[in-house]
């Protein structure tokens, strides 16, 4: 059921109610998701723009699932974060290019592990070990395979015990 059915009162509410009723109720749970995939530093703006770019939609208030629509769309938004800081960084990387490049590795511990991962597999991570999600009820939340996810999340550990070693 749409969000409109769920909170629908004698009169139609205008949409600024609506949006504040929808924000009051799915802000926390996709400010925390996004938390976990981007850090607390960016996860006001990353949810923030996904909220504002969701509910630009005329249509928005229809959306069956609205929270999982939400959290998707922060995924989204923190994908287009990190491109948007990579282009960055390789501009940057090729303006002062050195000569000699060092690799020290420095000890890694698992807050730095689950940041080297992708933006997916720390969403698939966040939401199977923090919130103790299913792989089904991943792949329903983030709208992609449940094969994916699995996947997904085979390479984020492999990745994270490398990290780890």
């Amino acid at each position: 059921m749409g969000l409109m059915h769920q909170h629908r009162t004698a009169d139609r509410p205008d949409a600024t109610d609506l949006i504040d009723v929808a924000w009051r109720t799915h802000a926390p749970a996709a400010l925390r998701f996004a938390t976990a995939v981007v850090g607390p530093v960016d996860a006001h703006d990353v949810t923030t723009a996904a909220f504002l770019r969701v509910t630009r939609h005329p249509n928005w208030v229809d959306v069956e699932h609205f929270d999982r629509y939400l959290i998707r769309a922060v995924r989204n938004e923190a994908q287009n974060l990190y491109r948007q800081r990579r282009r960055r960084w390789q501009r940057d990387l090729l303006a002062v290019r050195p000569e000699v490049t060092t690799d020290a590795l420095p000890d890694v511990d698992l807050l730095r592990a689950v940041a080297s991962l992708s933006v997916q597999q720390r969403s698939v991570v966040f939401l199977a070990y923090w919130h103790d999600m299913t792989e089904a009820e991943i792949a329903e939340t983030l709208d992609v395979a449940r094969s994916t996810i699995h996947r997904t999340l085979a390479r984020a550990r492999i990745a994270l015990r490398k990290a780890l070693a």
